[in-house]
Formats: structure tokens, sequence, C-alpha cells
């Protein structure tokens, strides 16, 4: 049997479950079991511990399976964090 060359210049994000790579899927379960903890823990009725648990779970949901362009939401919004916290300085002539 002949061996055959595979490419390793690629960088592909391994796939572990669903499309999403490990970080991806992390995101997603983080958020979920946020969101289980407070519906879990806070008191009161039914309908304002869904609304406060799903904020967690929309979150994880989102940094975690969305895309713009090439870059998940996350390295976008870490990104947009580095340049908010960037260093100003002020070139007088």
């Amino acid at each position: 049997m002949e061996s055959v060359k595979v490419p390793q210049h690629l960088d592909l994000e391994d796939v572990v479950a669903w499309g999403l790579g490990a970080l991806d899927l992390l995101w997603v379960v983080g958020g979920f079991t946020v969101a289980w903890w407070l519906y879990l823990a806070l008191p009161g009725p039914l309908v304002a511990r869904v609304v406060f648990a799903a904020l967690p779970a929309l979150v994880g949901l989102a940094c975690g399976v969305l895309r713009v362009g090439e870059l998940a939401l996350r390295d976008w919004l870490a990104i947009a964090f580095a340049y908010a916290l960037r260093p100003r300085v002020l070139v007088a002539d």
C-alpha cells in the first residue's frame, strides 16, 4: 500500500459535535449551565426566573455559534475590547 501525502499547512479547527469546535461547545454548554443554575437558584415566579436565566444562555449560544466572516463573535468582542483599552497618545505638532 502506498503512503498518501496529507497537507499539514491547513489551519482547520477540530469539530467535536454538531459542527462546533471544542471552545465553541464550551461556550454553549457553559452558558446553558449558568442559565440552569440561575433558574434553580433564583426565587420568584416562573416567568422572572426564565427571563433572568435566558440572558446567560443567549450569551453562551451567541459566543459559541455566531460567526461574522471568519471570526467567531467572541473574537470580535475581544478585538473591540482590546481596541477600547488601547493606550491613547496625543501627538502634538
